[in-house]
């Protein structure tokens, strides 16, 4: 699958600084990172509005927007300039991510996945981005990297020797639905083997023999694992190839221990059209060939000037 880099602490961060500052009627404070109003205070001063107590402790709305900002302030500055500086740099240049582009780099991002919305809550719980968190992420990724690109040029030749030596990387990826018992013996695992045979229930087995924190809640469901998942064990995944779906076969050794497996599904995601492959090489052809990305966007701060007035925002 596409991996989604963070670039910036969660946008919802903006939203509820913002959010906060209204409240508070207020969108200025000198000082707001002064170290002593980190801490909260026994109640509320200087007319601020409680947003929470614990015991006779009360917490202010302006502790918690100075402490927002103490921890998260730099970065998030620093976020808001590059977009504004990448913003900037496109219109002069008449550079944009149309609608396609940004649908076509969410589907990449979101294989692997069961389905958009898995992607999404995947996206919510591992990163703590929102949908539009995400799409705002992808969007401004794409554009750094048209910038980047911009004057990088790639020939026809560079792009067919490039995907003579690549060409795996876009091939359909095949995923299995696997669900798994692990235990710590061979002897046990057999004796699991016995009961299936005779009819007993996986996921009930799963729940009260299985090991594995991660599936035995889940009554041994592994989810769509891809066929070169570097976090599953070798020999489970050369187990599901030769398998057919409602097979179960084991035990198979693994690092955990002894795993029982069960195919419960397969499928291939399509990765992109001729075209598109083409075109992804391509870019990534460019990238290697132009400045860091790192580099693009400090030179596109200096070039448009950012500066950050309030020292102690600065990093």
């Amino acid at each position: 699958m596409r991996e989604t880099i963070r670039r910036m602490p969660p946008l919802v961060l903006l939203a509820l600084l913002a959010t906060l500052m209204l409240a508070s009627g207020c969108t200025k404070d000198d000082n707001a990172l002064a170290p002593d109003d980190h801490e909260p205070s026994e109640s509320a001063s200087g007319g601020d509005d409680v947003v929470a107590s614990v015991g006779t402790t009360s917490i202010t709305r302006q502790q918690l927007m100075d402490r927002l900002l103490a921890s998260y302030g730099s970065q998030t500055l620093r976020s808001m300039m590059l977009a504004e500086a990448v913003n900037e740099e496109a219109r002069a240049l008449s550079i944009e991510v149309t609608g396609e582009e940004l649908e076509q780099e969410l589907r990449w991002m979101s294989q692997g996945y069961e389905n958009e919305d898995d992607f999404y809550r995947s996206m919510r719980e591992q990163l703590g981005m929102s949908r539009d968190e995400v799409r705002e992420d992808a969007r401004y990724r794409l554009l750094l990297e048209k910038l980047t690109t911009y004057n990088v040029e790639v020939s026809s030749d560079e792009i067919e020797r490039y995907l003579g030596e690549h060409w795996a990387e876009f091939q359909p990826v095949r995923q299995y639905r696997l669900s798994k018992i692990i235990v710590q013996t061979d002897e046990l695992a057999r004796g699991l083997l016995d009961k299936l045979g005779q009819g007993d229930d996986f996921a009930e087995l799963a729940r009260t023999h299985s090991i594995d924190e991660f599936t035995a809640d889940q009554g041994g469901d592994a989810g769509w694992i891809e066929s070169n998942d570097p976090f599953e064990a070798a020999a489970v995944l050369e187990q599901a190839a030769r398998m057919q779906v409602g097979d179960i076969t084991g035990p198979v050794r693994t690092e955990q221990g002894f795993a029982i497996v069960r195919l419960d599904g397969v499928s291939e995601v399509q990765t992109r059209t001729e075209e598109d492959i083409r075109l992804e090489a391509k870019k990534l052809i460019a990238l290697g060939k132009a400045v860091p990305v790192g580099d693009m966007e400090q030179a596109l701060l200096d070039k448009y000037g950012a500066v950050i007035v309030d020292q102690a925002l600065r990093p």
